[in-house]
């Protein structure tokens, strides 16, 4: 799974954290480690000249302040260097003790920057960083460090807050690509480190009621007569919410099928809320040692570095973080694991393209008014495509070879009653 590994090292008691889960994970995998510890001679070399204009009169002179200047450089970077060396001694000894493969490395500048650059340039396939350095002060919230590492790289990133792996896993599955990578990953860490596995998928539906109530509060009659409120709203609570069960549902029984098929047993969870404060909650109550998630989530949008429920479970989960990539690389290679887990068959991908194509005929078969179109067009956007298929399906079932809108009037007061479109 892992072959080349990065360790950030700053001999903080979360460093330590790091190496001992770095050798846990590399004896499991047969991975290199490579250990990193960043250095900034040239912070000090600056904050020693702002402190020059407070030195006494004798030292002002510029021969003096020179030579002041060059003997404090060769002692600093002397000084740091042996530190740094001293700081990787530590993580050379463990490596050797545990008899893992690895490397060191020493680097002058920015610490975050150089970690940044190094990653995207060497190849890893995961980073290993504490959550928090040698200054932190709040166990709450994460270091700038990691924080700023993180956004910048796209490379899988376990932030290290403990040195636990054992009891349970929990994944966060919300159908997004990395969810699903994730769940490949945590099926890995359950066979290779004897955990328990728990997906936790969370569906939102009380976002869009409050938006229902906030906006019920300044529609005007008129507006509210042609938004057709209470039919939106009706569409929103016999259809959407239910909607998005069986969805997020259909989303933990994919996990559950490719943990079945890899022979681990897998317990899954659905609820509904705020992602982050119901896995949050899960956290809290269930103890898990690790907690993986995808970097972005379903809704991601281009350039997003990290979504919302991420980088909240980021912050404030008292446990070890596995954060999962989502190239286009993952993508594929995501997509034949699921193919291959779940056991599908070629017939049933010939099935669902043949299902594709029969949608486009039923389209063909009907036209649409421009009047019926504007009447869908109110219609949520996330919803909308489906309505309009049903639409069609009901149009040519009656005989209808134009869709106006009385017709999409007489279809939608169908649907509200229809139970099967209900548990879609």
């Amino acid at each position: 799974m892992y072959k080349k590994i990065f360790l950030a090292i700053d001999n903080s008691r979360f460093s330590n954290y790091c190496i001992d889960l770095g050798i846990d994970i590399s004896r499991k995998f047969n991975a290199r480690l490579v250990g990193c510890h960043v250095y900034d001679a040239n912070l000090h070399q600056r904050r020693f000249r702002d402190m020059e204009k407070g030195l006494p009169p004798q030292y002002q002179d510029e021969e003096v302040l020179q030579r002041q200047r060059e003997l404090h450089t060769s002692l600093i970077n002397m000084g740091l260097r042996l530190i740094s060396e001293s700081y990787l001694d530590v993580f050379k000894k463990k490596c050797e003790g545990a008899g893992v493969p690895y490397e060191e490395l020493l680097l002058e500048g920015k610490n975050y920057y150089e970690i940044v650059k190094e990653v995207q340039k060497g190849s890893y396939d995961l980073v290993i960083l504490g959550a928090y350095g040698l200054a932190a002060v709040n166990d709450y919230m994460i270091g700038s460090v990691c924080e700023r590492v993180v956004r910048r790289i796209k490379t899988d990133v376990l932030v290290v807050k403990n040195n636990r792996f054992d009891g349970k896993a929990v994944i966060a599955v919300d159908g997004s690509n990395s969810s699903f990578s994730g769940v490949n990953a945590a099926v890995t860490f359950s066979k290779e480190f004897g955990l328990g596995v728990d997906a936790v998928s969370v569906f939102d539906p009380h976002y869009h009621r409050v938006a229902f109530d906030s906006i019920a509060k300044v529609l005007t009659k008129e507006a509210g007569q042609v938004f057709r409120f209470k039919e939106q709203e009706t569409l929103h609570e016999e259809i959407i919410d239910k909607g998005l069960a069986k969805i997020y549902q259909n989303h933990l029984n994919k996990a559950c099928d490719i943990a079945r098929d890899h022979g681990v047993s897998m317990n899954v969870v659905l609820k509904d809320g705020k992602p982050y404060d119901q896995i949050l909650k899960y956290i809290d109550r269930e103890n898990p040692s690790l907690v993986i998630v995808g970097r972005t989530g379903v809704h991601n949008t281009k350039d997003l570095d990290i979504g919302s429920t991420t980088e909240n479970l980021l912050r404030f989960a008292p446990c070890n973080m596995l954060l999962m990539s989502d190239t286009i690389e993952a993508k594929s290679k995501n997509d034949l694991l699921l193919s291959e887990s779940c056991g599908m068959p070629v017939k049933k991908f010939v099935s669902q393209k043949m299902h594709v194509e029969s949608n486009k005929r039923i389209h063909n078969l009907v036209k649409w008014t421009d009047e019926a179109q504007q009447h869908t067009e109110r219609i949520p956007s996330f919803i909308r495509s489906v309505v309009r298929k049903k639409i069609e399906e009901y149009a040519l079932e009656n005989g209808y070879q134009e869709i106006t809108a009385d017709i999409v009037n007489e279809a939608k007061a169908c649907l509200m009653n229809d139970s099967t479109f209900h548990k879609m």
